[in-house]
């Protein structure tokens, strides 16, 4: 046993939390921004392997994305009952929360605000691999997991969420909060079949925030692997996370924001569910799955918040506690996963075959190595709103890893009732499962970054630190906080220019039915500036909206987009001259139910195109009708 598993044995406490300043009353922030990644940007998770040939300035060794589908966003949602009583809800589309990154917003925010928000600070990923990768300066094994690093984006990046931060607190107004967890077990399944089991866990905590006498935002935690779409497809995308989101805030009569957390996704694939469908168009692969997955989910979401009491007095708080890990830490006997800078990718036998331990799987990892070790500490977070407690996971935990955790919480705190679980949050340390089921081998055993005690380590750690957030329990020796990523440093992207930028290339057709899509191309400026944003409006330019009120626009998942450059990267990498396409589609009906459809009319489409010395250039379609016979 290690000597620090022993110390934090010793160091229970039957005191109580130190006595702090009154709380206020409850206020909400909300904003949102877009990530600022460019169309052709190199994705995350998939791993390059076998991947299509594709190229652009903005990616190195993935290959470059070429349509975009719900673009990738910063979503934050903010509960305030004034200094220390806060917490501060980010929701990433990104492969994973990475702990420098985190780290580094902190200290932003401290050099902005004059204020230390890691104890209020939770930051987790949807986990869609068709987000932006790029964002490590780790080099070696994490260039294979999300692109070599590029500084400028980077900084973009962090800069990004900084400011979206700081919206939500401008925007503190008076709230209320309700909260339930509800269940959803047809949005997924479990895609583990080594351990020999066909099992999920179908809890979806949910936290909804009320303002003027209305919801505003929905903070929600599902397990769901947020991967439909592959890297064959180039797709730069929230995936399935934000089709779940958008079905979730098209269940309002105005606008709400809603943010969706990875809970144990480590094992829990989109499912396929059983949904009400009609005539619609043909739409690209996947996108009918993450409609019945965004449909499915709403169904119970909505059903959880019209039954919900709310609360204007609630307890916001939460604490951050830093894990040590590593080989000696988690205190592997002599002859067991002998990596000591930590090994990924053990392979074993045949998938899907619970016959064999694999005995040796421990023997056939790829090792890091001093110059790219693994990391050696991570972050988690307790806390609650109100009556809705909550613990942090830093990675992708198995359902009954996740299930155990929760249930050795409950355990020691009988009083706690509801505990939601965020994974991807905080940080990311890969796959954690059971130790027996390690042992079975497959995808998810061989995703860790420390071998088979892994989870059970964290594990431990966590439930500790819940401890620590009630003050029944000491963390004891503490790592101190992670360094950052070094200040970027790099040249400048040089955007190119744009040929005939703010054209009309193909216009819409006159007509079309229930089963047509309808396609704009506009040319317009390099994708550093940003993906042009197209706007549906009646033909007499008035806006039109979505079930919620929101407007239809091409960031959500009513429209996709193709983006063509001429002439390509491939042809000519420094062309000083190109044009940039832009295709925009929108079908007229989806198939699924509820997932979006145009009345019978007029319509023409916006498109808003970002130009290189700040301005924005508009083009508009000509007129088209819509008729539903």
């Amino acid at each position: 046993m290690s000597p620090l598993l022993l110390l934090a044995l010793a160091a229970c406490s039957d005191g109580e939390p130190t006595p702090q300043a009154q709380p206020g009353p409850l206020t909400a922030g909300i904003a949102t921004a877009r990530i600022p990644a460019p169309v052709g940007i190199g994705t995350a998770g998939n791993g390059p392997f076998d991947a299509p040939t594709s190229d652009s300035p903005f990616a190195e060794i993935y290959p470059a994305t070429k349509h975009l589908y719900g673009h990738p966003e910063i979503k934050v949602v903010t509960l305030s009952r004034g200094e220390g009583f806060e917490l501060i809800f980010v929701r990433v589309d990104a492969i994973g929360m990475f702990q420098q990154l985190r780290r580094a917003l902190v200290l932003e925010l401290e050099q902005r605000t004059g204020r230390d928000f890691d104890d209020a600070l939770i930051i987790g990923a949807t986990h869609t691999h068709s987000g932006p990768g790029r964002v490590l300066d780790a080099g070696g094994f994490f260039d294979l997991i999300a692109d070599r690093y590029f500084p400028e984006f980077y900084e973009a990046f962090l800069h990004t969420l900084a400011d979206t931060i700081e919206a939500s607190l401008a925007d503190l107004q008076p709230a209320r909060v309700g909260h339930a967890i509800t269940t959803c077990s047809d949005a997924h399944e479990d895609r583990r079949c080594e351990d020999g089991l066909d099992y999920e866990n179908p809890a979806l905590p949910v936290i909804a925030v009320e303002r003027d006498a209305r919801v505003d935002a929905v903070v929600m935690s599902y397990a769901i692997h947020g991967t439909v779409l592959g890297i064959d497809e180039l797709f730069l995308s929230q995936d399935v996370s934000g089709v779940i989101e958008q079905a979730v805030e098209d269940r309002f009569d105005h606008p709400v924001e809603a943010l969706m957390f990875n809970a144990w996704g480590a094992d829990m694939a989109p499912a396929t569910p059983i949904v009400e469908t009609r005539a619609g168009a043909s739409q690209p692969s996947g996108f009918d799955k993450m409609d019945a997955v965004g449909q499915t989910v709403a169904d119970a979401v909505d059903q959880a918040v019209t039954s919900l009491s709310w609360h204007d007095e609630p307890t916001i708080a939460a604490t951050t506690s830093r894990i040590h890990i590593d080989r000696e830490i988690i205190g592997y006997e002599d002859g067991v996963f002998e990596y000591e800078y930590g090994g990924v990718y053990c392979e074993g036998g045949d998938d899907c075959d619970t016959s064999t331990v694999e005995e040796e799987l421990d023997a056939r990892c790829i090792p890091f190595n001093a110059d790219y070790p693994a990391p050696d500490q991570t972050v988690v977070t307790a806390g609650q709103v109100g009556g809705m407690h909550f613990i942090t996971w830093p990675g992708e935990a198995g359902t009954l890893l996740a299930e155990a955790l929760m249930a050795d919480i409950q355990d020691t705190h009988p009083d706690v009732q509801e505990l939601a679980f965020f994974g991807y949050t905080q940080d990311y340390l890969g796959y954690s499962i059971l130790e027996d089921d390690w042992w079975q081998g497959g995808y998810e055993a061989a995703g860790g970054l420390w071998g088979p005690q892994q989870g059970e380590h964290l594990s431990f750690w966590s439930w500790l630190a819940f401890g620590s957030y009630m003050g029944t329990h000491i963390m004891g020796l503490e790592p101190e906080p992670i360094t950052p990523f070094d200040d970027p440093v790099y040249e400048p992207y040089v955007v190119e220019t744009a040929i005939d930028a703010g054209t009309v290339l193909a216009d819409v057709p006159d007509a079309v039915g229930v089963s047509d899509v309808v396609t704009l191309t506009v040319l317009g400026e390099d994708a550093w500036l940003g993906t042009p944003l197209a706007h549906l409006e009646t033909a007499a330019g008035e806006p039109v909206t979505r079930a919620n009120g929101a407007p239809v626009d091409s960031d959500s998942s009513r429209f996709w987009i193709d983006h063509v450059v001429d002439p390509t990267y491939e042809d000519e990498e420094l062309a000083g001259a190109r044009t940039f396409a832009w295709t925009y589609s929108l079908p007229v009906q989806k198939p699924t139910v509820g997932a979006g459809t145009l009345a019978a009319g007029s319509y023409r489409i916006r498109v808003e195109i970002p130009r290189a010395d700040g301005s924005i250039d508009t083009v508009t379609s000509s007129a088209f009708t819509v008729t539903l016979d």
